[in-house]
């Protein structure tokens, strides 16, 4: 039989918590280091468990776990820094990255570069005079870049020609930008160039840009997340933020 496999202060974060049997939590984690992991978080329930409260969402922790196969046992977790206290419906923002990774990542999978960018994302959300939907088409992207789906924003892809801000392009998400030869939409969306240069640019200081873009990234994450609706965004329906 393979040895155990043994971790030791992984820096990370709880991307999601439910209960299993009488007294422990199944946790889907984040790492820096070891990527998605999934542990059982024995007897964290109970009464007299020390560990209860700081096993939340947006809290820095460093896990310690045992085990072989998809699921091991964490036998050690302490705090790794303040929790992101996120205000308001920020917090639904929160968990819609939470779920992003959970549907996208694969277990055991690291992506150090998209944790720091998980971690910044946290931070911009913090401070309320940045813009929800800015901060998130920004995590969206480079999500998408880290997966190996990232967008193409510097030429037609069918031309090669330079993208122009006054274009209107057809984007295909095997391709990328094609121009718009005629009125008819198809089941690709248009975006212009203006749009695609700002969102290389993370610039999304324009109304338009920020629509077109929210637009774009719900048809590219669609596709990977087999078009299932994400909870997050079923929790708040009517928010304009995801």
């Amino acid at each position: 039989m393979p040895a155990d496999h043994r971790q030791q202060l992984q820096y990370g974060f709880i991307l999601h918590r439910r209960p299993y049997r009488d007294t422990s939590s199944l946790l889907d984690i984040f790492t820096r280091d070891s990527g998605r992991v999934s542990l059982v978080a024995r007897g964290v329930r109970g009464s007299r468990s020390r560990n209860s409260a700081r096993l939340e969402a947006f809290v820095p922790l460093l896990f310690s776990w045992v085990g072989r196969g998809e699921l091991r046992t964490m036998t050690a977790v302490e705090s790794a820094g303040t929790a992101y206290s996120l205000p308001g419906s920020r917090i639904i923002s929160g968990f819609y990255m939470n779920e992003l990774i959970l549907r996208l990542l694969h277990r055991d999978d690291p992506h150090p570069e998209l944790f720091m960018c998980y971690e910044r994302a946290l931070m911009a959300l913090l401070n309320e005079s940045n813009p929800q939907e800015a901060v998130l088409r920004r995590y969206e992207r480079e999500l998408l870049e880290e997966l190996g789906y990232g967008l193409q924003l510097t030429e037609d892809a069918s031309s090669g020609e330079p993208l122009q801000a006054a274009t209107q392009y057809c984007y295909h998400p095997e391709q990328g930008p094609v121009a718009q030869t005629n009125s008819r939409q198809g089941q690709y969306p248009v975006i212009t160039g203006q749009t695609l240069l700002a969102i290389r640019a993370n610039d999304y200081r324009e109304p338009g840009v920020l629509r077109e873009a929210k637009i774009l990234m719900r048809f590219l994450l669609g596709q990977h997340l087999d078009n299932r609706p994400l909870k997050s965004r079923e929790l708040y329906w009517q928010s304009r933020d995801l």
